[in-house]
């Protein structure tokens, strides 16, 4: 590189990198009109456009829209997004766009992005991810293949690490600017792609004959083509059914708190003992109908806070009733400790 614009330039050697860099960075200029989308930022796209657009959305992608598994590697979220991703893009295919030739580092960056997509199915549910960072883990993991097989000569090997490294501070740096990672997108674009760098890797070598690189190309293909139709095909599709359930509960848990609305003393007991309390028994029930569901293994996570949440409400109703019962207070302690502990809970939600 003999000057920043050489970075947007093509040129033999260094032909697709360039235009991934500028296809990229002209999606992120568009996301980011105000006369195209009015709800965007100077540099974040709307959370609304980047879904209606193409970010990867499980009830979206796996119900009708699989072509969300590419468009997603092509949204970023905000500008330090955008340029951690492309430095890394740069980064690598400056060394293996002329080792893998267009075509093939082409396949291998579209193909770590759909694996890094896939990975996001299985962990999420109702979390959408974006970004061409697991398309990045992916050229990372190839070139890991080659370390690990010594492919790579020692020279090239150290400036290729410093780069890698560099990259990786840039990331933990930008933890200050946001804190959405989807590291399940990370590490399943790592392993597509040093699985494809471990399958690929005697095609590479100079002395094997077309034939045998052909055949080698092809098994790679056919290896990630079987492991990503199983991945898409068997991933746990109870989402729609779940965000159902969460609605209805999010609907008792306001018609619970209706208790705290009330003029009296005796329209709260009344609703407090027919109603807020009923609600929380109510979520309980359909938490117990969601521990039966097949869901990612996030949205396990999120449940497990929100029944400790519906628990906590359920007994600060229960001793809020017991109180104006006995006209005097002898809980004041236990509520103080729950409501901390409640405040504690929905922070810990990611929802």
């Amino acid at each position: 590189m003999n000057g920043f614009a050489q970075v947007f330039k093509p040129v033999n050697g260094y032909f697709v990198t360039p235009i991934l860099i500028v296809l990229n960075a002209l999606v992120f200029l568009i996301m980011t009109n105000k006369w195209l989308f009015p709800d965007s930022g100077g540099w974040t796209p709307s959370g609304t456009a980047l879904e209606r657009i193409g970010a990867n959305y499980k009830p979206l992608t796996l119900f009708g829209e699989p072509w969300r598994l590419v468009t997603a590697g092509f949204l970023h979220a905000d500008g330090f997004h955008l340029f951690f991703n492309m430095y890394a893009v740069m980064m690598c295919g400056i060394y293996l766009e002329p080792l893998l030739g267009r075509v093939r580092f082409a396949i291998v960056f579209l193909l770590c992005g759909i694996g890094g997509a896939l990975a996001s199915l299985w962990w999420y549910d109702v979390t959408p991810s974006l970004g061409a960072s697991a398309s990045v883990f992916g050229l990372f993991g190839f070139i890991l293949a080659l370390l690990l097989h010594k492919f790579i000569e020692p020279r090239e090997r150290k400036a290729l690490l410093v780069s890698i490294g560099i990259y990786l501070v840039m990331n933990l740096a930008s933890i200050f600017f946001s804190t959405n990672y989807d590291h399940a997108a990370h590490f399943g674009g790592l392993f597509s792609g040093l699985l494809l760098g471990l399958l690929w890797l005697p095609a590479l070598r100079p002395r094997t004959s077309l034939k045998r690189k052909t055949i080698f190309i092809t098994i790679g293909l056919l290896v990630c083509a079987g492991l990503f139709t199983m991945a898409f095909i068997f991933a746990p599709r109870d989402v729609k059914e779940y965000l159902e359930k969460r609605s209805q509960m999010d609907q008792n848990y306001l018609l619970a708190s209706g208790a705290y609305r009330a003029r009296t003393n005796e329209e709260r007991m009344k609703w407090l003992k027919n109603y807020a309390i009923y609600y929380m028994d109510e979520n309980l029930r359909i938490m117990d109908e969601i521990d039966q569901m097949r869901l990612s293994p996030d949205s396990r996570k999120q449940n497990r806070i929100l029944r400790k949440i519906y628990s906590t409400q359920k007994q600060l109703f229960v001793w809020n009733y017991n109180t104006l019962a006995k006209g005097h207070n002898p809980y004041d302690e236990q509520i103080l400790k729950a409501l901390k502990e409640l405040d504690k809970l929905q922070q810990q939600l990611d929802y």
